[in-house]
């Protein structure tokens, strides 16, 4: 009884979630159709492959580089940050926040007095998010409102600039709050890594994208990735984070079951029928089930389909579950920092509610 209490009192997100799953399957009939099985086999696949390049020190080697670019706290924060930013575009903000999050951390590491370490995280989680909503495949609720909607490119792009554009200025502006302080000069040798092991996880992590991008079916490239890399490092799985990926699991059946509840479904086709109320509903519900099974739950019942567009990339800010992406940075934080879980909480929240109220202030004069 012990162990099983400490089990689900470890992780108190994986045990919501879980319990909201359990709860769900009594107003809907629980299917395997609920779960999106490319987003958890891609993210099993994807943090295998960070794990290696941590073990390898490739990760080091960054944080080494990444301070050697930086003057002060707020330059080395601001780099990663619009790094962050920028590389979520086209590697998606999961795929962003699990290689980018260690390399801070580990930078940060060096650092025990660095001011700040908390504001750049969530920082960085924030720009994850806000910079793969610029592309149709940044993030699985463009790509499936892309397609569901029959939106064309220069129609998506219309709407995913005026985000890239506001985001960049909020980013910037946030980085005025970072303190200026000089990184002390570290005259460390850079780390030395192995070429031919840096190749080889270059080439593996090439051909899991391969799968993420749906070049190849993932159900393929995802198994095959893991052989090679378990074969490579035979201790490799038992290193994973398991509670994560049932987290999303239930998550999926939790929004699967709900949407099969008449009144639910009939309560939202009447709130989504203007474009301002479509936008703040879809931030809404993103709040309570992220913003992924929200674009799923609400397109079919709207065609307001660029205000739900917006509402759904603006809702990855707010809660900790605004986004699963922000699941991944805290669980990532947490391993590093576990005694600071409620300071990030608190913080995290604070400063998502604070871009989140700028973003509606923004799009109340737009829509």
């Amino acid at each position: 009884m012990k162990r099983l209490y400490a089990f689900f009192t470890n992780d108190l997100l994986f045990s919501l979630s879980f319990l909201i799953a359990l709860i769900s399957c009594y107003f809907g009939k629980f299917s395997l159709k609920s779960i999106d099985f490319k987003v958890i086999f891609c993210l099993f696949g994807l943090m295998l492959f960070v794990k290696n390049l941590e073990k390898l020190g490739i990760l080091n080697y960054f944080a080494e580089k990444m301070i050697d670019f930086s003057s002060t706290t707020r330059s080395l924060i601001r780099n990663i940050v619009f790094l962050s930013f920028v590389s979520s575009m086209i590697l998606t903000n999961d795929v962003a926040i699990l290689t980018l999050m260690p390399i801070y951390l580990t930078i940060i590491k060096k650092f025990p007095e660095m001011e700040n370490k908390l504001f750049g995280a969530v920082l960085l989680i924030v720009a994850a998010n806000l910079g793969s909503s610029f592309f149709p495949f940044g993030n699985p609720q463009n790509l499936f409102l892309f397609s569901y909607y029959s939106l064309s490119t220069l129609t998506f792009f219309k709407w995913s600039v005026v985000l890239l554009l506001s985001s960049s200025l909020f980013l910037l502006i946030s980085f005025l709050f970072i303190k200026k302080r000089p990184i002390p000069d570290q005259h460390n040798q850079l780390p030395m890594i192995n070429k031919n092991k840096t190749v080889f996880l270059s080439m593996i992590g090439g051909f899991i994208l391969l799968g993420v991008f749906n070049v190849f079916p993932y159900y393929l490239i995802i198994p095959v990735a893991t052989i090679i890399l378990t074969i490579y490092d035979k201790n490799i799985l038992t290193q994973i984070d398991y509670k994560l990926l049932w987290t999303f699991v239930f998550f999926f059946i939790a929004v699967g079951n709900f949407a099969q509840v008449e009144f639910l479904s009939s309560f939202i086709k009447e709130q989504f029928t203007t474009s301002t109320r479509t936008f703040l509903g879809s931030i809404l519900v993103s709040q309570l089930i992220s913003n992924v099974p929200a674009a799923i739950l609400i397109a079919p019942f709207t065609d307001q389909s660029q205000a739900l567009f917006w509402g759904v990339n603006v809702g990855g800010l707010g809660t900790i579950i605004a986004s699963l992406a922000n699941l991944i940075g805290f669980k990532l934080y947490k391993e590093y920092y576990p005694k600071q879980s409620k300071a990030f909480l608190w913080q995290f929240t604070a400063i998502n509610v604070v871009f989140l109220l700028f973003f509606i202030m923004l799009f109340n004069f737009i829509l």
